[in-house]
């Protein structure tokens, strides 16, 4: 067990020490990761989220700023724009019209009505989400109105709205989420996954790949035999050695994540251990492939270019760079015929709905397998003689 740390220890040096390995280590999954995660819709934890919306007030009157402070008490990312604007304005997707003369027809007893105009681009799922809190919000206007009791021909002001003291909360309701989502996993909950497992496998199937193609033909492998090493000892030492690195990856990363879950709000799930253990079973399978892949071919260039060719056909088809519940049946069927297929659908089930270590154990046990088959398939391609 000595020799296999000692040739892992060398092997782990040996990247270390080299400054593009460490680009491809953890400076690119965190650049790729934040670009992709902005791009496609950035993301904090479900329950935190805020939709958009854009308010053109028209009214003025101290109602309609009741009303707004309402609103943004629901949730909503309020954007004020003025009336005149509104045309001009890019990027509203949704715009809430407060009338002109709404708070003089509510004052005078008489219905007033509010304007939600969409986007032909809105999503159908924010836009209910939004009419909602409107509702919600014009539910508490009407009931603070109601609270005040006026009594007739007494004329609402704004002090006497004013007046009315913040009532005491007779029953008080505490929301969670129970686990599951009937969303698809987007921004960051997609990129952070789907970078680390991509560059995971990368760097196993490129550096790895490419440094035992360079040392059987440079003849350091036939070198080791001199020594008092077994053939097996030499193999799982590159494989232990691949592993390490992936390992060291992977906690990088994983750090970089929980400091950007604790400045910024990104969300990576409740349970941290889990997402590490599962990158961990990961580099598992990742280490021994890439020695295999070293051992099939002996140009270290080739090596590279093959494993950087497999790494994107499995990290396309596994869902690394998009949520496999976009594509047809007969894909997500086929993303499991993968080992990154697998590792997705644990780190989805961690990071976007809310589950822990113990229900991701039939994807730790199939990637585990994958793991064993691949070291079986590694020890007999690489030979040392």
């Amino acid at each position: 067990m000595r020799t296999v740390l000692t040739l892992a220890r060398h092997d782990l040096r040996l990247v270390l020490r080299d400054r593009a390995a460490a680009w491809w280590l953890f400076l690119a999954p965190v650049v790729f990761a934040t670009f992709l995660g902005l791009v496609t819709g950035g993301g904090g934890r479900p329950a935190d989220a805020k939709a958009r919306l854009t308010v053109v007030d028209r009214d003025g009157g101290f109602l309609a700023r009741a009303f707004l402070a309402d609103l943004a008490s629901e949730r909503l990312d309020l954007v004020e724009i003025a009336p005149g604007e509104q045309a001009a304005t890019a990027n509203k997707v949704r715009t809430l019209v407060i009338p002109e003369g709404f708070t003089e027809a509510i004052v005078l007893g008489q219905q007033a009505t509010v304007r939600l105009e969409l986007d032909p681009d809105t999503g159908g799922e924010a836009a209910l989400v939004v009419q909602a809190r409107i509702v919600a919000a014009s539910v508490r206007l009407i009931a603070r109105l109601v609270e005040l009791d006026l009594p007739p021909g007494t004329t609402l002001t704004e002090e006497a709205l004013a007046s009315l003291a913040e009532p005491e909360d007779l029953v008080r309701v505490e929301s969670r989420f129970a686990g599951q989502s009937t969303t698809t996993p987007h921004g960051f909950a997609q990129s952070i996954p789907g970078n680390a497992v991509m560059f995971v496998l990368l760097v196993a199937l490129t550096f790895g790949a490419a440094s035992i193609s360079a040392e059987r033909g440079g003849g350091q492998l036939r070198r080791l035999v001199t020594a008092p090493t077994t053939h097996a000892q030499i193999v799982l030492g590159k494989i232990v050695g691949r592993f390490a690195v992936a390992a060291v990856q992977i906690s990088v990363l994983v750090v970089v994540g929980v400091v950007a879950h604790r400045l910024f709000g990104v969300h990576i799930g409740d349970h941290v251990f889990a997402l590490w253990l599962i990158l961990l079973v990961f580099g598992a399978v990742a280490a021994p492939l890439g020695v295999a892949l070293g051992a099939w071919l002996r140009d270290p260039d080739r090596a590279a270019n093959v494993g950087v060719l497999c790494t994107l056909i499995m990290a396309a088809l596994g869902g690394c760079w998009w949520p496999l519940e976009v594509v047809s049946r007969p894909l997500q069927r086929l993303a499991l015929a993968f080992p990154t297929g697998w590792a997705m659908q644990a780190l989805h089930q961690v990071i976007s709905f809310g589950h822990g270590l113990g229900d991701v154990v039939t994807e730790l046990g199939v990637l585990l397998g994958f793991a064993a088959v691949l070291t079986a398939i590694a020890v007999r391609s690489l030979r040392v003689e």
